[in-house]
């Protein structure tokens, strides 16, 4: 793999170590609060000092790619010196563009601020503004060339979480709401969502499930005089809330109707049935789904498990395949479309999905 691949393989890692830290509210603690307070200078200016988010990207990957280079040294005409421009516009603002993040057309160096042929020391005359960025910006450079490539690493780690959190809040998507498609192929393309490997995407299940109820309670009369419980937040836990699955639905009367617990890629296995039926054991349901994506050939198997639960609780247990559930309950509906409207209202107000996921579902609902 050459040089520029490499580079840019590390920014894709960091780029997700750094998804991972945001989606789970990690903090950064490998950074000093100075840093942090300096980085939170150069995030809240990101959207118009853009060319300082291009330049300090390329000089921290500089000194995670090669830890004995002097990032100062940004030009090739100083002793010692590298192209910080050609990193720049061959790997980091292309990177930076891929990610919706503020990018410059080509590079950085292509402004006034960071041009001035004089290394990125704290004399560097250049004109960059406000004079708290430039003060942010220089001595941030500072810290990762006394510091090493560690220190680098955990900068733009936290950088990247800035700038995530920024773009999620502030970037507007219009989501797709496919028309015309075939039920099978609605739920093709459903399946292919629910297996985006990005953080949040263990929520994609449930918010597809509840948007199917949330037609089915307006359409059907089995739910009639039913209600469809506001989903909780993604981490809140069942005993806390004291909810018996991820979706509820409570009759007339307020008491549970049924109850749908959803696995992402985890398989049904009687020791699963087992954990779930604890929780059914105070808890009066009629019906109870445990619905996962992972695929199933036969649920035959577990009939004895149900079978158990129907004895002694007296619920009716369904498991099942959550494409097998969309497959059915879509025919049961007056138009798939209402569906799709439900499903991406959830993408677009539930604070679990990312950017990510919403741009994810735009690229395979149009079928790519």
């Amino acid at each position: 793999m050459t040089e520029p691949d490499w580079r840019a393989e590390a920014l894709e890692d960091i780029y997700r170590e750094a998804m991972y830290r945001y989606n789970n509210d990690e903090s950064i603690s490998e950074i000093s609060e100075e840093e942090e307070s300096q980085l939170s200078t150069v995030i809240k200016n990101q959207e118009n000092r853009k060319a300082a988010v291009a330049v300090l990207v390329t000089l921290l990957l500089k000194k995670i790619s090669s830890p004995a280079q002097d990032i100062r040294f940004h030009r090739t005409e100083f002793d010692g010196g590298f192209s910080g421009r050609r990193l720049d516009t061959q790997i980091v603002t292309p990177f930076l563009r891929s990610k919706q993040f503020p990018s410059m057309s080509e590079s950085g160096w292509l402004t006034r601020s960071f041009e001035q042929s004089h290394p990125f020391d704290f004399n560097y005359p250049g004109n960059i503004t406000p004079k708290a960025l430039k003060r942010s910006f220089l001595h941030l450079v500072d810290a990762a060339q006394k510091n090493g490539a560690d220190k680098a690493k955990f900068l733009m780690l936290r950088l990247f979480t800035g700038l995530i959190e920024a773009r999620d809040k502030n970037t507007s998507l219009n989501l797709a709401r496919p028309v015309n498609l075939s039920i099978a192929e609605l739920v093709n393309r459903l399946q292919h969502h629910h297996d985006v490997k990005r953080p949040g995407a263990a929520r994609l299940p449930v918010l597809a499930i509840h948007a199917i109820l949330t037609v089915l309670a307006r359409e059907t009369d089995r739910y009639r005089n039913c209600q469809l419980l506001p989903l909780e937040a993604h981490t809140t836990a069942d005993s806390r809330s004291q909810l018996i699955g991820d979706i509820n639905i409570v009759d007339s009367n307020g008491a549970l109707f049924e109850g749908y617990e959803l696995k992402h890629n985890v398989p049904i296995t009687s020791e699963l049935i087992q954990t779930s039926f604890e929780k059914l054991r105070t808890t009066p349901v009629k019906v109870f789904y445990i619905l996962t994506t992972f695929s199933h050939t036969s649920y035959d198997e577990f009939r004895p498990d149900i079978n158990h639960v129907a004895r002694t609780h007296g619920c009716q247990l369904i498991v099942n395949g959550v494409d097998r559930t969309l497959l059915y309950y879509l025919r049961l509906i007056g138009e798939t479309r209402s569906f799709v409207d439900a499903y991406v209202s959830h993408l677009e107000n539930d604070p679990a999905i990312t950017f990510e996921l919403k741009e994810s579902w735009n690229q395979i609902a149009a079928g790519k």
